[in-house]
């Protein structure tokens, strides 16, 4: 399985591939998960009490 948190390579091969890097806007209501869903995407972490974000 792939690391979520570093970039990949396509076809997940190692030799002589290019690195994607990707971004993502996330739009959504307050208080519905957002950043508690990239978290968990990202570091395989899920909070279930988290402070609001600010910003």
């Amino acid at each position: 399985m792939a690391n979520r948190g570093a970039p990949t390579r396509p076809g997940g091969s190692n030799g002589g591939s290019k690195i994607c890097q990707f971004k993502l806007v996330l739009l959504g209501e307050s208080a519905v998960g957002k950043s508690s869903l990239v978290l968990r995407f990202v570091k395989g972490q899920f909070h279930e009490f988290q402070e609001s974000t600010i910003g």
